[in-house]
């Protein structure tokens, strides 16, 4: 029967013949829409699958990589090169199995997939960042054997191949280019994806971590690189005075120049001067006149000799004192002056190995300082010879183990840990070059800071070599207001450690008694409220004068001290920029410049936070205590800069 609708029965339909397959086809598909949807989505599966299947390998291809990385510069940071490179060689392995994912249309794809994309082309960029770096370590590979290894011809026989140099610093150059494009890449990176934005952002600020560093070193050596030929005496010969300085005998910048040389560059080549000291050149060390630096409050009016050159506490002063110094005794016109002193000569044997000297034997790392500045016994009235001689020997030693080529890498850390503790400062006349030395922290200098500072100095007033016993304590407390002003209380306390009763001869030269004349130079702008002065004598106030030090105001104060004993100075001042104020958060920074004694300095600093602010960042090596920030008592490894913050 047919169908009906409303009780009346409905019109036949007829097929026709023409379409009757086309709307049959139609029907099947209505009736197995679902089949077919599903069909066609697991098709879409299957190759998203396959697409997403190399991306699952990244995080552990990654994590070994990284891993490898670090292995690497650990070894290279401790002259290991054969391990490094091994290490370097793995991690390309793995880096390459990153790229080569992120890189290709797995990553793409899923790159532009919502929801997911942003953390797919976070990893890319944080692949392409490890990619960066590793080739970094590659173009140090290929570098290393012309500047290190044991078939380098950078350094041969004192001279330096201007050649190799050149190829060294392109080199450089693109080492510098690929830190810069990992940076770029980990700056890329958001951090913010709802699914791998935490992971992402973790591994964006742990590789910060170490390539910011590598960044900003590599930007204070890369104006050395284009400086460098011409120093070497490229396009004409140069000039270099050396000064050894002896720090049992101290100035506001360091040891005494007690022991000089001066060497000739030309076309890479050095030629050495002779060694001239107070027996074999007496006529270097008279007293004569020549003009100061304008500035240089320190320096007297009448006749010095050429070892007080140095009274000044800042290298670029100091330097250019000796240089005017030198020019009017010699004749010569020396570009550079290179001061070092015995603690840098022995950090550099730390390196390159002991030497012989006649009549004095093996000198090594440790045994240096004590053999020319600390050796009464050895060094009485009728060995003073073979002190003579040991000294004599040391500035030959320095410029030949400078420019053997033995362990360069190791040879330039050692350098630069020295001109941290201003153990090693380098004056250049060319402003282009010091500007280059400063960018490098070797040119000696104080600190420019225009906040809290604290700068201690002595000189001593007699020629004794009782300076290699003194040992000073710094205690800062600094009561921050909420404008960023402070007061601050340094103390200084200032220890004679030398033994009662010396063997040997006792004449002036070692008299252990301790005659100085201290000075603590103050921050920028500040205003001294109180300087009181304690010694065995007893305690008075510190008359003041209104002289300044090229900006800061400074107090001086003359100490004599016996063996086993003590004095101290207590300076209280305003300081009206220690801290910035900025959005609710205060910043205090405090630089610290070291006196390169024997025995560094111990320093010690409580800083105290206005009502309401807590502490948010501190340094390494700080501790935050009841409103408080403190840096207990510990030596000062060198040149030092802290940035403190607090927030309401």
């Amino acid at each position: 029967m047919g169908a009906t609708l409303g009780g009346r029965p409905l019109p036949t339909l007829h097929k026709c013949p023409r379409h009757s397959g086309t709307i049959g086809a139609v029907s099947y598909v209505r009736r197995h829409w679902l089949m077919f949807s599903l069909g066609v989505l697991g098709f879409l599966l299957v190759v998203l699958g396959l697409l997403a299947l190399p991306l699952r390998g990244v995080p552990a291809d990654a994590s070994a990589a990284q891993d490898e990385l670090t292995k690497s510069v650990t070894a290279l940071g401790e002259s290991q090169p054969d391990q490094g490179w091994k290490h370097l060689a793995k991690a390309r392995a793995h880096v390459d199995d990153v790229t080569a994912v992120t890189n290709g249309p797995s990553g793409w794809f899923w790159g532009l997939m919502p929801g997911v994309g942003s953390g797919v082309r976070d990893v890319r960029h944080l692949a392409s960042a490890m990619d960066d770096m590793t080739s970094a370590l590659e173009v140090a590979e290929e570098l290393y054997p012309e500047v290190s290894g044991e078939d380098s011809k950078l350094l041969d026989r004192g001279s330096v191949d201007l050649e190799v140099l050149e190829r060294a610093v392109v080199s450089m150059e693109q080492i510098g280019d690929r830190l810069r494009s990992a940076q770029d890449h980990l700056h890329e990176v958001d951090g913010t994806n709802s699914l791998v934005g935490a992971t992402t952002a973790e591994a964006r600020d742990s590789a910060l971590r170490k390539v910011d560093p590598a960044v900003a070193g590599f930007n204070r050596i890369e104006p050395l690189l284009g400086q460098m030929p011409d120093m070497l005496g490229k396009d004409g010969k140069r000039t270099y005075v050396v000064a050894l300085m002896n720090p049992a005998e101290m100035k506001f910048s360091g040891g005494s120049m007690l022991t000089f040389s001066h060497v000739d560059l030309d076309s890479g080549t050095l030629v050495r001067g002779r060694v001239r000291d107070v027996v074999t050149a007496p006529p270097l060390f008279k007293q004569f006149h020549w003009e100061p630096v304008e500035g240089n409050t320190f320096a007297t009016d009448g006749a010095r000799r050429i070892t007080h050159a140095n009274i000044a506490p800042s290298w670029p002063v100091a330097g250019e004192e000796t240089l005017r110094a030198w020019e009017i005794l010699t004749r010569m016109e020396p570009d550079g002056v290179i001061a070092l002193d015995v603690q840098a000569l022995a950090r550099l044997l730390d390196v390159t190995g002991p030497l012989e000297v006649e009549e004095v034997g093996t000198v090594t790392s440790a045994n240096l300082v004590q053999l020319t500045s600390g050796d009464y016994a050895r060094f009485s009235l009728e060995e003073q010879r073979k002190r003579k001689r040991l000294n004599k020997a040391l500035i030959p030693a320095f410029m030949d183990r400078i420019f053997s080529g033995v362990d360069f890498v190791g040879t330039m850390l050692a350098l630069n840990d020295s001109a941290k503790g201003r153990h090693l400062a380098l004056y250049l006349r060319d402003d282009d070059a010091q500007e280059a030395m400063a960018r490098l922290g070797f040119d000696g200098d104080l600190s420019d800071t225009d906040g809290d500072y604290v700068g201690v100095f002595t000189q001593n007033l007699v020629g004794s070599k009782a300076d290699y016993f003194q040992q000073k304590t710094l205690t800062s407390d600094v009561k921050l207001r909420g404008d960023g002003s402070a007061r601050v209380t340094l103390e200084v306390t200032l220890d004679n450690l030398g033994p009662a009763s010396m063997p040997g001869e006792m004449h002036a030269y070692t008299d252990p008694t301790l005659e100085v004349r201290l000075a603590a130079l103050l921050p920028k702008e500040a205003e001294l409220v109180e300087a009181i002065s304690s010694t065995p004598a007893g305690v008075e106030a510190v008359e003041v004068s209104d002289d300044d030090y090229f900006g800061r105001p400074f107090v001086t104060q003359d100490v004599r001290l016996t063996a086993g004993t003590a004095a101290g100075l207590r300076l209280t001042y305003e300081v009206p920029n220690a801290a910035v104020l900025k959005n609710g958060t205060l910043t205090y920074r405090l630089d610290v410049d070291p006196h390169p004694t024997v025995r560094p300095e111990n320093v010690k600093v409580t800083v105290r936070w206005p009502p309401g602010f807590t502490a948010t960042d501190l340094p390494e090596g700080w501790e935050s205590v009841k409103g408080t920030a403190r840096r207990k008592l510990a030596p000062l490894s060198g040149v030092s800069s802290w940035t403190l913050r607090a927030s309401q």
